[in-house]
């Protein structure tokens, strides 16, 4: 949804930014496979999650009012099929939507945002039949943007931006059929912007008690990147700085995004977009980090692609492997100001070794879209085909899973996959 950018007047500091690279082409990626079906060719933001027995499943908000969507492969990704609507047809959504699937079970959770809540739906049956059932009051009143996160066991979360607060977390103990306790995650004070919260973590804790660790990340209105994080099932939180604020920056043009490896280890990414002596935006950058101890002390950011122009990166982690994905351009400039040729593609960077993701490389030789990409959320006047991101997730197998959108001619869309 709609993120707004500070004017800084601050020269912009390029220096121990990475050097210039020439991406080739990915290696070990399968042909990108067209998930959406001719006839729907609006959709944009996909997520994508695999389930333990390998299903892969593909959502994307449908716009409001209508319900979102929600794709299915059974066959490694070689086909996908729209699954049933069930009762989340009959509530309110369409605005944003996020899947968590539990895992160990494959129960899966579904977000989908109709701006005064959400409609938070719970399928045990791999998102099939009258089974899927739905909540249309899932959290405090009147927020945006909504992340949802399993770690098992029945208990789900979901974070969203509730207005004009801050950032809440809403828990569930019953297997997602009622998210009763809610609790602010991060106050307007703490990221001084909570426009909207980049997405969610879980894991452990037991429905009946105070346990388990769940983490948000979050962009500063000041040029910085923080996280909140729980150690006791979401009852009080504790801030960390990801990235300190800086006034010649911005970093709420796209959602901050935070990964879990296990065993305490978290990676983030985010986008830094570098301000001129005016206080414009005229080079962009991807940045990194990783925690050793679930979040509360950071590494110092180091930088992952700095030439050219980059927008929207994902990332996510299991073990010693780490994966990032992002729309990247070789034009020079900011995402909403390179020229009208400029030429994006997906690109993917990795670690095997729990280090610093490196070696970009070219997922489709298609390109994404042509021209600007803007990042003013719901104040884009043009050029928004692409949404606010897209999604890389490492599957049981250890593949890399990405889902992205396409921009077709005239303008209409498609999501495509492919995996390693």
């Amino acid at each position: 949804m709609a993120r707004n950018r500070r004017s800084v007047v601050l020269v912009a500091c390029l220096a121990g930014m990475a050097a210039a690279f020439s991406p080739s082409q990915a290696p070990g990626f399968s042909a990108p496979v067209v998930v959406t079906p001719p006839d729907v060719d609006f959709l944009t933001e996909p997520g994508v999650d695999v389930s333990m027995d390998g299903r892969i499943y593909v959502n994307a908000p449908g716009g409001l009012p209508l319900s979102s969507y929600l794709f299915r492969s059974d066959d490694g990704g070689a086909t996908f099929h729209l699954t049933d609507l069930s009762l989340r047809d009959l509530m309110p959504g369409g605005g944003d939507s996020d899947v968590a699937l539990d895992p160990k079970d494959g129960t899966l959770y579904f977000s989908d945002l109709y701006l005064g809540n959400s409609t938070m739906a719970v399928s045990h049956t791999r998102g099939d039949t009258l089974l899927f059932v739905a909540n249309p009051a899932g959290g405090v009143p009147v927020h945006d943007r909504p992340w949802v996160a399993t770690p098992g066991n029945g208990v789900a979360y979901f974070v969203y931006a509730q207005v004009p607060t801050g950032l809440w977390v809403s828990k569930s103990v019953d297997g997602g059929l009622t998210y009763p306790l809610a609790t602010m995650a991060a106050s307007l004070v703490d990221c001084s912007y909570c426009g909207a919260p980049g997405n969610l973590i879980a894991e452990g804790g037991d429905p009946l008690a105070t346990t388990g660790n769940v983490g948000v990340i979050y962009a500063t209105g000041s040029g910085g990147v923080g996280f909140a994080r729980s150690t006791d099932g979401g009852l009080d939180w504790t801030q960390a700085v990801v990235s300190k604020d800086q006034n010649d920056l911005v970093t709420t043009a796209a959602f901050a995004v935070v990964a879990n490896a296990g065993g305490g280890k978290l990676v983030a990414t985010w986008l830094e977009l570098l301000l001129d002596g005016n206080g414009k935006a005229n080079r962009s950058r991807v940045r990194f980090s990783r925690s050793a101890n679930w979040g509360a002390t950071w590494d110092a950011p180091v930088t992952l692609v700095a030439d050219g122009t980059s927008v929207f990166p994902w990332i996510d982690a299991r073990g010693s492997k780490v994966a990032v994905v992002l729309y990247h351009t070789s034009a020079v400039g900011s995402p909403d100001t390179v020229p009208a040729a400029s030429q994006w593609f997906v690109e993917y960077l990795e670690s095997t070794t729990g280090g610093v993701p490196s070696t970009p490389t070219i997922v489709d030789t298609v390109p994404v879209k042509t021209g600007p990409v803007c990042t003013e959320g719901t104040g884009c006047a043009g050029d928004r085909e692409l949404g606010d991101f897209f999604q890389v997730t490492i599957d049981p197998a250890n593949r890399s899973n990405v889902a992205w959108a396409r921009v077709k001619s005239g303008g209409a869309t498609e999501m495509r996959f492919s995996r390693q």
